[in-house]
């Protein structure tokens, strides 16, 4: 039997690990970092496929290397392989906005080296004694293309290869040590409780198959069955057995990824030895006032490359559980981002702590963790019913005229050029304003892409590139950046343009805004969830099961599950009032729930929430209940809320207490909190918890057709209802009460939406 420790890797992230110096500075983002534009190889890959006789594309490559009593297995794609005569050329494909006429041999020392790692590759195992490497560069704008050429002796590539392996070394021993200690302790690993909770182990078991089987999990969990750690310890079972690389636990709360670290520490307090790390965003956890990551702003970011492999070392060597004090105290000892190391960090860490953004969104996805790396990822998808209008926002971009016009005036008469390229959008914008102006409509959408305005914005990008590398320290430098980045991320998207999308187009007197609307995201996020090891997707409110399968990237082959509530149905008492509380009848009503309100509130004493529909009509309700029962014991959500704020309002349900909060459905207090025992006695729902009515919910309606009113509307208005219920409830001892008001609780529909414990009594 082997008993070699096996660590895989990409060719791209050794040779980018070890060949990085200089700089942190994300001022030439567009210049110096060429973009993999998807589309460009494609185009590429045609063209050789034409030109060439024998031409092959995406050729995967790999080679084992022995370090010690390690195998390290370093595999990637080359972009393409060439037969010509007697020659093999290898090519590596790079895309940029950058003008070839720029771009020369030696411009990027890593783009080569990837080309010779894969020519050292191909050539020793097909006994080539030289093989020639060619680097193309795509202009995304120009499609012009700029190739060089170099042939290399096979001996000359092998001394080239080992040095880099030679000096990666060094890492590879390290993990393979790390490895071996996690994979013991986790063979002796018990779960950390005493007992399971009812539910618990049926979850945990089947977290466990759908990792074994490679698949795909759908569980809809109540809350108290302790699915962070049903989910956790059967992935860290799962990957002592070989069975992936790491774990990754996707969230879109601060609150939840508390919990997961917490489940990690009780974890290792029964032995387990691994690395985790949390990442906080780059807004959060910089030390500057402003965020500018680059050498003249930033102490932090000089010379980052040079010092950082050193300082991630010692961080791995040492350090088991990765949060962001720890970050923070490395960062500001050795003078380097603690965003950026925390990155760095990242890719040795057996678990990865994170918001969706850095699996999902094109714009900031993690490409050494979900691209280079992604088919040995065991996904966790915590509170995964946020995913679905999370994964629409994510995978959309929007291009404003206002913004544009802005900065064109800023530069006119200062860059000639760029001014030029921004006159151009903004007059394409107005053209697009005067057709929708000819319907006589404020906004319209369609399937239709503007690609004239594509082609302006990629020549915009060129010349912001351009302006932003020499125009540092000028009066509009930080409004070009901004709006460079939108015009970025606007084309980013468009590469993703499917039957998907739709263009929405809202014009408003002389604003005019052009939305890439991804209506269906289900097909991006099946590109990362399905290319991952396994996905395990999980919520206490995943109602019905089906929408979300059906807009998370599952399939009729992945697996679902449904557990009820661990907790006795008694101690949750639930009541509906049938009033008519829909949209064009609500304002008529303030003065009725109001009634409800207080006559519910005061039939026990203690505290309670109290969910409204909007912030409008949170309000009115609010104004109304004061003056009919006076302010004292009340307190209003507002609407912009800081992380202090939200403390300082949550801190007010204490034991002894007898507060009301009043708060707006599916906001920040109606799921994610957890206030048990006597500090949250009650909950009271207004509505059915719809969406405000927009016209990109009208997109989705109009999108899915027959199902298109519960897509758009029905199925998230009922699932911001439970959460805001399941903040009552949360540990066995709890004893809580529910008023539903609205008439629609007690039709056949809604009845078959709610959970099926619940015994709705008329109040």
């Amino acid at each position: 039997m082997d008993t070699r420790v096996k660590i895989r890797d990409s060719v791209r992230g050794v040779i980018e690990f070890v060949l990085r110096r200089g700089h942190l500075d994300d001022r030439y983002m567009g210049k110096n970092r060429a973009l993999e534009g998807t589309l460009a190889h494609q185009k590429l890959q045609a063209s050789n496929a034409t030109i060439y006789k024998n031409y092959e594309k995406e050729v995967k490559l790999e080679r084992e290397f022995y370090i010690d009593n390690i195998v390290l297995n370093v595999e990637g794609r080359c972009d393409g392989i060439i037969f010509e005569n007697d020659l093999v050329i290898i090519e590596e494909i790079k895309s940029t906005f950058k003008s070839l006429i720029f771009i020369e041999e030696e411009y990027n020392e890593i783009h080569w080296a990837q080309g010779k790692f894969y020519a050292y590759i191909y050539g020793e195992k097909n006994a080539l004694s030289n093989i020639s490497v060619r680097l193309s560069y795509y202009n995304i704008e120009t499609n012009e293309v700029k190739s060089f050429d170099k042939v290399y002796e096979l001996k000359e590539l092998e001394e080239f290869v080992y040095n880099i392996i030679n000096e990666y070394s060094k890492w590879v021993k390290l993990k393979g040590k790390l490895n071996k200690e996690r994979d013991v302790s986790i063979k002796s690993l018990e779960f950390p409780f005493d007992t399971y909770r009812k539910g618990q182990r049926e979850l945990a078991l089947n977290c466990y198959k759908t990792i074994k089987q490679k698949s795909m999990l759908f569980a809809q969990a109540p809350t108290g069955i302790g699915k962070t750690i049903s989910t956790i310890y059967p992935s860290i079972k799962a990957l002592g057995e070989g069975k992936g690389k790491r774990i990754i636990y996707l969230t879109a709360k601060t609150i939840t990824r508390t919990v997961a670290e917490e489940a990690f520490i009780k974890l290792k307090g029964k032995g387990l030895k691994c690395r985790n790390i949390t990442l906080t965003s780059k807004e959060k956890i910089c030390f500057k006032d402003k965020v500018k990551c680059n050498p003249d702003d930033c102490e932090y970011a000089v010379n980052y490359f040079g010092k950082a492999n050193e300082v991630v070392f010692e961080v791995i060597s040492k350090e088991k559980n990765i949060s962001r004090e720890i970050i923070e105290k490395y960062a500001r000892e050795f003078k380097l981002c603690p965003f950026e190391l925390s990155l760095d960090i990242s890719v040795w860490c057996d678990a990865i702590i994170c918001d969706y953004n850095y699996a999902f969104d094109p714009r900031v996805r993690l490409k050494r963790i979900f691209e280079a790396d992604g088919s040995e990822n065991i996904i966790l998808i915590d509170e995964s019913h946020n995913l679905v209008s999370r994964a629409r926002e994510m995978f959309s971009a929007e291009i404003y005229k206002s913004k544009v016009l802005l900065v064109s005036r800023l530069v006119k008469g200062t860059v000639p050029t760029l001014y030029k390229s921004l006159y151009a959008i903004n007059k394409e914008l107005g053209n697009i304003r005067s057709e929708v102006q000819e319907l006589e409509k404020n906004s319209i959408y369609n399937k239709e892409e503007y690609n004239e305005l594509y082609r302006l914005l990629r020549v915009a990008l060129k010349e912001g590139d351009e302006y932003l590398v020499r125009g540092v320290g000028t009066s509009a430098y930080e409004d070009v950046l901004d709006l460079y980045f939108d015009i970025r991320s606007f084309l980013s998207v468009a590469e993703l343009y499917s039957e998907e999308y739709v263009t929405l187009v809202e014009v408003d007197k002389s604003e005019v805004r052009v939305k890439l609307f991804c209506v269906n995201p289900s097909k991006n996020l099946a590109n990362v969830v399905r290319e991952s090891y396994s996905t395990i997707l999980f919520s206490a409110t995943l109602t019905p099961l089906n929408y979300y399968i059906d807009l998370l990237g599952g399939n009729k082959d992945s697996y679902r599950m449904t557990l009820a509530s661990p907790f006795k149905k008694e101690n949750f008492e639930i009541y509906g009032y049938p009033l008519n509380m829909r949209y064009n009848q609500r304002a008529g009503n303030i003065e009725s729930v109001c009634k409800l309100i207080n006559k519910f509130i005061n039939e026990i004493s203690g505290n309670y929430m109290v969910f409204l529909p909007s912030y409008d009509y949170l309000n009115k309700v609010y104004e109304k209940y004061v003056e009919l029962y006076g302010q004292k014991n009340t307190y209003l959500q507002g609407e912009m809320l800081n992380e202090e704020e939200r403390e300082v309002f949550i801190s007010r349900f204490r034991v002894e207490s007898q507060i009301t909060a009043f708060c707006v459905v599916g906001g920040i207090f109606s799921e994610g909190i957890d206030l048990p025992g006597k500090r949250l006695i009650g909950s009271i729902v207004v509505g059915v918890g719809f969406p405000r009515i927009s016209k990109e919910g009208d997109i989705i309606k109009d999108y899915y057709k027959d199902k298109g009113f519960d897509y758009s509307y029905v199925y998230p208005g009922v699932n911001k209802v439970l959460q805001a219920a399941g903040r009552v409830i949360r540990t066995e001892e709890d004893r809580g009460r529910l008023l539903l008001i609205d008439d629609r609780y007690f039709n056949n529909k809604y009845r078959g939406l709610v959970p099926k414990e619940w015994e709705i009594k008329r109040y």
